[in-house]
């Protein structure tokens, strides 16, 4: 586990959410061939550990074009993420009143309330995920000076 008070790289990040990932990944496989129960506590974990992998290995495949010339630089390329992701913070679903919205959304069934439940609560894994994603970014080492944009991406950029 990386430590929260050092700087980190964004490589050191997303080798971090990928093991997450895969460990969470093996877990539920393991679970589901012994025909064991799942936990929500269990499908949270993995939901929430997909969604922040997720996003970590696009910052990396960014960084990693961005490497090549044809991109943005690793500063640019987070701070981008972090304006795409910060929204789900503000994302109202924890809002859902099963009672007013079965009489609103008409759900009659079983299954159509299970959906609008599961559908809040992936709202709330991607809210989560995503306070982690910016508490990550924020731990983020400085670029070093061959990272850094040169002034004519520089200028591109503002364009």
């Amino acid at each position: 586990m990386l430590n929260p008070s050092e700087p980190v790289s964004v490589e050191a990040i997303t080798e971090q959410a990928r093991q997450m990932r895969q460990h969470n990944a093996d877990t539920i496989g393991r679970r589901l061939s012994r025909g064991e129960r799942l936990s929500a506590e269990v499908l949270y974990d993995i939901l929430h550990a997909q969604t922040l992998a997720g996003w970590w290995l696009l910052v990396d495949r960014h960084i990693r074009h961005a490497r090549g010339g044809r991109g943005l630089a690793s500063e640019e390329t987070v701070a981008r993420f972090v304006s795409w992701i910060s929204p789900y913070l503000d994302d109202d679903a924890s809002a859902l009143d099963t009672a007013t919205s079965c009489r609103i959304l008409g759900l009659h069934c079983e299954h159509e309330l299970a959906l609008a439940h599961f559908e809040r609560a992936l709202a709330l894994i991607r809210q989560d995920a995503a306070r982690t994603f910016l508490a990550q970014a924020k731990t983020l080492q400085p670029a070093s000076p061959a990272e850094a944009p040169s002034s004519s991406s520089a200028q591109e950029a503002k364009a």
